[in-house]
């Protein structure tokens, strides 16, 4: 028998704050099922918001549920019982190890994937035992910490055998070998392993390099490799430092948060640094790796700085992120990833968990830190400055750009002599620059604000620290040699935030030269001036029958249509080059969508992505119906739209999602290649019946506008 469990009712608030411990999205996640003859209770891995409802899904040749989300269940609920003494978490904390239990194998090692018919997926690469895999080392971690609060032989049987085989075979990454030492620092509450602790903890500081600014890890020895969802190093360090009493544990967890949690405040949360930077999708198991152990330091040392440092960034689930938004849902969903234009609002495990565990230790700071975590007050920002090399104007050099596995996409490729030059209003301090890129004997110049010339000799493949220069917004680089230029990576001598506090203002930042953390009074990052986006239209039109085709040419921003020979980039906001409709599939100009005539244009800028841009009209006209053709990337988005003073209401689906009224068969991907995915355009229509002036279109970058057409009744006043 299968049951689905539900527990919707049961959460913790902060009093005087909204601020809430809420797993009832978690539980509605949740599903009983027999596992090789015994009841248990799994989580689905994913979870799809389908208009405003969750469907649970598996994961696509996987599974239906996952140890390593599981586990992390079960660590999740085990410390809600040690912090509230609530006898419901720990109940649901011993539910679910009986899963993890089942998917153990009698070496000590754990399969990943479950069905949720209860078979094992024991062969496929994320799932098959493994040493030292991500799904046994969480396990051994949830498990280990279950274990300190119940009498269950089964577990502590679990949780020997796994530390055995895993100290047969340690982790030869730093990122699973941060996650083992948690692991082992709770097992250590169980079993005395301090001299493991330590020798394990001594070899992680080996990972420590300075390829990059500040303090990292490194996650392989040999190259420089960083992402944000394995951050656990400070945490580990932390708990290092609780169980062995080693100071030096401390001070290096100390020092790697000074330095990088500031640059994430202010840039972001980096989703990864490795042959080039990677800044999205931000995700809330990046977030858990820093906020709690930041809250774990300043619940040791007492120091202000770290509690400014977690509520700022625990602030990220209310809106104290990049796009002001909230990451976390009214049921307590962590949403699945704050992208660079919009939320995934997907909210799988994973994302759930570990957006309530920053909030679960959140409740331990003062009320004063709360008040920042639910009222974000963050003024300006000064972070990291990604300048993708595609995007600089060549002017007459002969630079090709081609896609591929880059930062955005895509890479200049040069042979030869070529300049680059960028306009960017954000650019306007002294920097450390970077660049990355794949170079055989490249020399590249940079030109400072000041007239100065900086070179540097560069091959190899990944980033390279280039110098450090003063530079404003007209940014210019020469290079010559053979290779491809990624990225050009900007980062202030001092990154940090602005903000608020109560009456007063503070930054705090981490100052490069001093190698040294700051909280100081007063606004020393100012908000950059951005160029301002023209919003209002005045556009012609031409009638025919009774209809006014509206010419929308100058509004357009966005070139959804291409071909291989003259790429588009219908949905990839965040770069050059990008997905995008054939252009080769249809002819530019009039066209009929279901009898209604649209003028259409698929050759350089052909659409507007909608920013709240206003139509204006010479004169007012009755309209009968309003008609748009619309698509939208990364999903489907309920919009409004104005017509004058009246809302309408309507629904753009994904350009992908199907049926259309114009389908294409396939599309273009930033290779060239065709995909045979269908897509196509929405036809909008919107009953009116009034004489209209102005059109208002909805503040969603991620919806795009191709031609609107305004028709009127037969015979009717024009």
């Amino acid at each position: 028998m299968i049951k689905r469990v539900f527990i919707l009712s049961f959460f913790i608030a902060i009093a005087g704050f909204s601020i809430s411990f809420n797993p009832s999205h978690l539980e509605s996640l949740s599903q009983k099922f027999f596992l090789e003859g015994q009841e248990v209770k799994g989580y689905w891995v994913y979870a799809e918001k389908r208009g405003d409802k969750y469907q649970v899904i598996g994961a696509k040749d996987e599974g239906d549920f996952c140890v390593d989300d599981v586990a992390r269940v079960v660590l999740f609920y085990s410390e809600a019982y040690e912090k509230t003494g609530k006898k419901e978490y720990l109940d649901l904390a011993k539910e679910a190890a009986r899963f993890v239990l089942g998917m153990q194998a009698p070496d000590g090692l754990f399969y990943n994937f479950a069905y949720l018919d209860g078979t094992i997926n024991k062969h496929g690469s994320t799932s098959a035992k493994t040493p030292s895999s991500w799904w046994t080392l969480r396990a051994f971690w949830g498990l280990s910490k279950l274990a300190q609060f119940v009498e269950d032989d089964d577990i502590l049987r679990s949780i020997q055998d796994t530390y055995r085989a895993v100290k047969k075979s340690p982790p030869d990454t730093s990122s699973r070998l941060a996650l083992f030492i948690l692991g082992l620092c709770e097992y250590n509450k169980v079993f005395d392993v301090k001299e493991d602790i330590k020798k394990f903890t001594d070899e992680l500081l080996s990972f420590i390099r300075e390829d990059f600014v500040g303090t990292f890890f490194s996650v392989y020895r040999d190259r420089f490799s960083w992402n944000g969802w394995g951050n656990h190093y400070a945490e580990a360090l932390v708990e290092a430092y609780i169980a062995t009493g080693e100071r030096n544990y401390l001070e290096m967890a100390e020092k790697l948060l000074s330095s990088q949690v500031p640059l994430l405040l202010a840039t972001g949360l980096i989703y990864s640094i490795d042959k080039y930077i990677r800044l999205f999708p931000e995700l809330s198991y990046s977030l858990d790796c820093i906020v709690t152990p930041l809250i774990k330091i300043w619940e040791i040392t007492g120091k202000e700085e770290y509690a400014y440092l977690a509520s700022l960034a625990a602030s990220w689930l209310f809106g104290g992120n990049r796009l002001g938004v909230p990451m976390l849902g009214p049921n307590g969903e962590g949403y699945d990833g704050l992208e660079y234009m919009h939320v995934n609002k997907n909210s799988g495990a994973e994302s759930t968990i570990c957006a309530q565990r920053v909030v679960l230790y959140a409740m331990d700071l003062p009320d004063k830190y709360k008040s920042f975590i639910e009222f974000p007050r963050i003024l300006s920002r000064n972070g990291l400055i990604l300048l993708e090399a595609e995007s600089g104007n060549p002017g007459i050099s002969d630079v090709k750009i081609v896609t591929g596995n880059f930062g955005g996409g895509a890479a200049v490729t040069l042979e030869g002599n070529a300049r680059l030059k960028w306009e960017d209003p954000r650019i306007s301090d002294e920097y450390r620059i970077f660049v990355s890129g794949n170079f055989l004997n490249v020399e590249l110049t940079v030109y400072s604000k000041t007239g100065e010339k900086i070179k540097k000799n560069l091959t190899g493949e990944g980033i390279f620290y280039f110098g450090e220069a003063v530079l404003d917004s007209s940014f210019r680089l020469s290079l010559s040699g053979s290779g491809f230029l990624d990225q050009l990576i900007l980062v202030p001598e001092r990154y940090g935030i602005s903000l608020e506090d109560n009456e007063k203002v503070k930054t705090i930042f981490f100052d490069l030269q001093e190698n040294n953390l700051h909280l100081v009074e007063g606004q020393l990052f100012q908000e950059k001036e951005l160029k301002k986006q023209k919003l209002t239209y005045r556009v012609p039109l031409e009638v025919t029958r009774n209809y006014a085709i509206l010419n929308l040419r100058e509004m357009f921003n966005n070139d959804g249509f291409g071909t291989p020979v003259s790429p588009g980039n219908f949905d990839n906001p965040a770069g050059i080059v990008g997905a995008y409709f054939p252009a080769n599939e249809i002819e530019e100009g009039l066209i009929f969508v279901e009898s209604t005539p649209f003028l259409l244009k698929v050759s350089g800028l052909d659409n507007a992505r909608c920013f709240g841009q206003k139509i204006v009209l010479e004169e007012a006209i009755h309209v009968k119906n309003l008609h748009l053709l619309m698509a939208a990337n990364h999903g489907n988005y309920e919009i409004e739209i104005f017509v004058d003073d009246k809302m309408f209401k309507v629904m753009v689906t994904d350009w992908c999602l199907f049926p259309k009224k114009l389908m294409f068969d396939y599309r273009y991907v930033t290779s060239g290649e065709k995909q045979n995915i269908k897509c196509g355009l929405d036809l909008i229509s919107i009953p009116v019946d009034t004489p209209i002036r102005e059109i208002t279109l909805p503040n969603a970058p991620n919806v795009h506008v191709f031609a609107i057409t305004l028709e009127f009744s037969v015979g009717g006043e024009k």
